[in-house]
């Protein structure tokens, strides 16, 4: 069988807050699949974490990844390639992601310039916002969603929630620790979630934040999946 990124490495990480829906359960097991199509065994490692609260399932999925091995509450299979995967593929417990996405996002990935890849998915409450961000123009320096964002595009953005992203792992390196924290760890910091946290490191070592809205990911908010659809529908009625 001749495989498509045979000489690339990749790590599959799930963490899991709360519950896997059927639906993010069903996404998952594709994303598993369409890996197995796209790489020798030998090249995926699979992890998942669960029962552990925020932050520490995604700073120790993390750290299995560079460690290639189970570290506190993690569990899944190492990878037997090589001691580090060149990719992580992170996947969120309740979203539906195509089960192309890693080919999606790799294709506008690049190691060095675009190392940080997010797909797009959308808030679970009301407006349903798009979870890419972009500083104001305003010059405030605060930011905003990209509520006009358009298909197939690549945006540089300033921050995106984590329920689909591709990370080379070499960004781990160059970031400060924790990785993810959920509240000021140093004076003048606001308290956070994790995936604030995440792109406040990032932009602390000068790693660039990119989206492509190619790859859009459901997000479950019982009892509904918010989707592309229902959000610009919010925000085109909120316009009238």
């Amino acid at each position: 069988m001749e495989y498509k990124y045979k000489k690339e490495t990749i790590a599959l990480c799930l963490p899991v807050y709360d519950k896997v829906f059927p639906k993010a359960w069903l996404a998952d097991m594709d994303l598993m699949e369409n890996l197995a199509r796209l790489f020798p065994p030998e090249n995926i490692a699979k992890w998942y974490c669960h029962k552990l609260n925020q932050p520490h399932p995604q700073n120790y999925l993390m750290n299995s990844v560079l460690e290639n091995r189970p570290l506190y509450g993690v569990v899944g299979r190492p990878l037997r390639a090589s001691k580090i995967a060149d990719w992580i593929l992170w996947v969120e417990d309740d979203t539906t992601p195509p089960a192309n996405s890693f080919e999606i996002l790799r294709e506008q990935a690049d190691p060095a310039e675009r190392p940080v890849m997010h797909g797009l998915s959308f808030d679970k409450m009301p407006p349903y916002d798009p979870s890419i961000w972009r500083v104001k123009a305003d010059g405030s320096g605060q930011i905003e969603p990209i509520r006009d964002w358009k298909d197939d595009t690549l945006y540089r953005i300033a921050h995106s929630g984590t329920c689909i992203m591709l990370l080379h792992t070499s960004v781990l390196n160059k970031l400060k620790r924790p990785w993810f924290r959920m509240q000021p760890f140093e004076p003048g910091c606001q308290g956070m979630i994790p995936c604030t946290s995440f792109s406040q490191r990032m932009h602390e070592a000068g790693v660039p934040i990119h989206a492509y809205t190619g790859c859009i990911a459901g997000h479950i908010a019982e009892p509904q999946e918010v989707n592309a659809k229902i959000s610009r529908a919010m925000h085109a009625r909120k316009q009238a």
